[in-house]
């Protein structure tokens, strides 16, 4: 390949050697350019940049980085000056710079911008010490974790390293509908944040549960089988899966510290339980549950509901229930917290979620169609609950009105339905 070399020296700018593989000049890449994208640094940044993607280009290029001079004495001088040279044993003491070279001006994209600095970049990561022409600090601890630097996959977790790859082979094997259920399981309630428990349980500890959540959300985003999470009444938006199954590894791995160091056994039980419970409600079961023939029945006659059917829909849920959209059967609609999640009401969240999903005729006018919407959500979800039991009858009013346009002078009689 012919063309002009680079006008610096790729190995210095990056930071590596000339025996540095490809999986080390790519972290070595995302290590510099996250400090420096004119996303972060702005235009400050736009020309070091520019230098950080023609040096990867010419060192993951067999060809061009055969045309490359070995790495110059100044960067040769440098490794040396930080302890990384391959002479230097572990215990060596990095010398400083010598006392005749000049101070270095600081670039401006060597310096993120305040509050842009990644939280978790150690001292060992920064180049700070160069800049000012201090000893290097000793080395990342082999336990630590740096998400640019470590695999999360790959990652020691001690003790429970098989449970929790076990783990991340049983999200890979989860079915499309338990895929579903986990993703919206949750209501407006999330599991406890584990940041509450960073001092609590020790640096070592931490470590290995930031590597986790990384692990988590990298597996479960391997496949995508639902659409997002729509937005319901109260505006809300549901939980996703990865919260749900991060709540559950976080507690595999550190339930066992947690419970160690608290002396209140009812709050260690009451943790787990919301870690645990949505995940055991979710996995293992049928979309809808037991009354998923019911549940499917109701969902594929709403697809066929003629306009006048679908108008008598929403006339009778505003009539009957629109009142109560903001009070108790509104909430009866998505009931249960994380303290007592079970399978039937992750079934019934699912079957609003496809109800919800079920788009009203044409001819439907505008403002018919939230009540539409609303009367089919909570039919489907008192179907996959036992609905079409006494206890659930008064809430299938407006799906057995919209199906029968004459109903029995029992069921008026009943439900104080008007005729026609």
């Amino acid at each position: 390949m012919s063309g002009p070399l680079p006008g610096f020296d790729p190995y210095e700018l990056l930071g590596v050697d000339a025996l540095a593989d490809a999986a080390t000049i790519d972290r070595a890449y995302k290590a510099r350019i996250r400090h420096v994208h004119p996303d972060i640094a702005g235009l400050a940044g736009l020309d070091e940049t520019k230098r950080l993607n023609i040096a990867r280009e010419w060192l993951l290029d067999p060809e061009l980085r055969e045309r490359l001079p070995k790495p110059s004495p100044r960067w040769s001088r440098f490794r040396r000056r930080s302890g990384a040279s391959a002479s230097a044993g572990p215990a060596s003491e990095p010398q400083a710079p010598p006392a005749d070279e000049p101070p270095r001006a600081r670039p401006p994209w060597s310096e993120p911008p305040p509050g842009r600095r990644p939280p978790r970049a150690s001292r060992s990561e920064s180049s700070d010490w160069y800049w000012a022409g201090e000893p290097a600090p000793p080395p990342r601890p082999a336990w630590a974790y740096h998400p640019d630097l470590d695999d999360p996959l790959a990652f020691d977790y001690g003790p429970a390293t098989d449970e929790l790859r076990a783990f991340f082979d049983l999200i890979r094997g989860l079915t499309a509908d338990e895929r579903a259920r986990v993703t919206y399981c949750l209501g407006e309630e999330l599991p406890v944040p584990f940041e509450a428990f960073e001092e609590l349980v020790g640096a070592r500890a931490w470590a290995r549960s930031e590597a986790l959540g990384d692990a988590i959300e990298q597996v479960w985003r391997e496949r995508v089988d639902e659409s997002p999470p729509l937005l319901f009444p109260r505006g809300r938006v549901f939980g996703n899966g990865i919260v749900v199954a991060n709540a559950y590894a976080q507690w595999r791995l550190l339930g066992g510290i947690i419970a160690e160091k608290t002396h209140d056994p009812l709050a260690v039980a009451a943790l787990e339980q919301r870690c645990i419970l949505p995940w055991a409600a979710s996995v293992g079961h049928s979309r809808f549950g037991r009354y998923e023939a019911q549940v499917v029945a109701c969902l594929d006659d709403a697809r066929r509901l003629t306009p006048a059917q679908a108008e008598r829909l929403s006339r009778a849920w505003e009539r009957d229930m629109g009142g109560f959209l903001y009070g108790r059967p509104g909430e009866d609609w998505f009931p249960g917290s994380l303290d007592h999640l079970r399978p039937d009401l992750v079934s019934a969240r699912l079957a609003a979620v496809d109800a919800s999903r079920i788009e009203p005729p044409d001819a439907l006018p505008y403002e018919r169609r939230n009540g539409f919407r609303c009367g089919l959500r909570l039919s489907a979800y008192m179907l996959a609950l036992g609905g079409v039991s006494d206890a659930g009858r008064d809430y299938l009013r407006p799906w057995r009105e919209a199906l029968d346009p004459d109903p029995s002078f029992a069921d008026r009689a009943r439900w104080g339905m008007p005729r026609g």
